[in-house]
């Protein structure tokens, strides 16, 4: 049943009760509301509230208001759910479903597919009214803009405001050169008091030339390149320092076990005759040797996890 066809009936519905509450008979009350008095039979009839359904609440939606209030719900889901929150559809229609409203109006995906398009549309069109209003009595300002390129399904021209998050551009286009960059982006902001300061983006050509020479802005790489230019400077360096200097411990501890291992070995053994071998001036120089290796492993390790922690401080400024 369409919506329509549920206000015209409900409509009907209440000039006949009206009729009858002032004294008419049906017969008169049909006759003054321009309907059949089957046919107003059949429409009270087919208002029985279905099984999940509560009576009070089925005969609330029969009414005008319920009927005009029906659609209007459905519409805020709509607008909540798929607009807002960006979920799908069948989570309008499983919002239906679960409510039981789904007795009381279409919850198939078809028709609220069809009803979600419908809205976007319309927040479209007022978009671009509402644009046009509202650049009338802006003042002049620079604004920055972020710009990056989508490949879903086809090549997609994306411009963003960072700080009221205003969407300048969001278009498909048939490549991703300067001159369509600059082009879309124009056309994008005609009316608009903006001028663009800096621009930030990735580094691919296009769009470094697109924001230094077409449009004389500031080109600021994004932070994704950014982090990455930090880390491929960086990043071996550091990560080879560490194992090598692991390698260095490893082959220092080596000769403090060996020179141990001997002191301890002529500690066990008869002593002859003539002077001692050194064995404990050779322990602490491997000692020493040992615990400058170790530092230097400390420091490499603290090097890295610098590094990590400052790269990561710079998604945070």
């Amino acid at each position: 049943m369409k919506a329509a066809r549920r206000l015209e009936r409900a409509q009907a519905l209440a000039a006949a009760a009206d009729c009858r509450a002032a004294g008419q008979r049906e017969r008169a009350a049909a006759a003054a509301v321009g309907r059949p008095r089957s046919t107003l039979r059949g429409w009270a009839e087919a208002q029985v509230a279905a099984a999940e359904v509560p009576a009070a609440l089925a005969a609330c939606c029969a009414t005008v208001a319920g009927v005009r209030g029906l659609p209007r719900l459905v519409l805020a889901m709509q607008c909540v759910i798929t607009l807002r929150a960006g979920s799908g559809v069948r989570l309008v229609c499983e919002l239906l479903e679960l409510s039981g409203l789904s007795a009381l109006l279409g919850a198939s995906y078809g028709s609220q597919q069809g009803l979600s398009a419908a809205l976007e549309q319309a927040v479209m069109a007022v978009a671009g009214e509402q644009r046009a209003v509202l650049a009338a009595g802006m003042r002049p300002r620079a604004v920055a803009v972020c710009e990056d390129e989508r490949f879903q399904p086809a090549i997609c021209l994306v411009a963003l405001e960072p700080v009221s998050g205003f969407i300048v551009l969001e278009q498909y286009a048939a490549d991703r050169t300067a001159a369509t960059w600059t082009q879309a982006l124009r056309a994008a902001c005609a009316g608009l008091p903006i001028t663009m300061v800096p621009g930030t983006a990735d580094a691919a050509t296009a769009l470094c030339r697109h924001i230094a020479q077409d449009h004389g802005a500031h080109h600021a790489p994004d932070l994704c390149h950014l982090q990455h230019e930090v880390v491929r400077a960086t990043g071996l360096s550091l990560a080879r320092a560490v194992p090598e200097a692991d390698a260095e411990v490893a082959t220092a501890e080596a000769p403090l076990q060996a020179e141990r291992a001997a002191a301890q070995a002529y500690r066990t053994q008869r002593q002859g005759p003539g002077r001692p071998p050194a064995l404990a001036q050779r322990i602490r120089d491997a000692r020493a040797t040992l615990a400058r290796v170790t530092v230097a492993r400390n420091q490499a390790q603290a090097r890295q996890r610098e590094a990590h922690a400052l790269i990561r401080a710079l998604g945070e400024a």
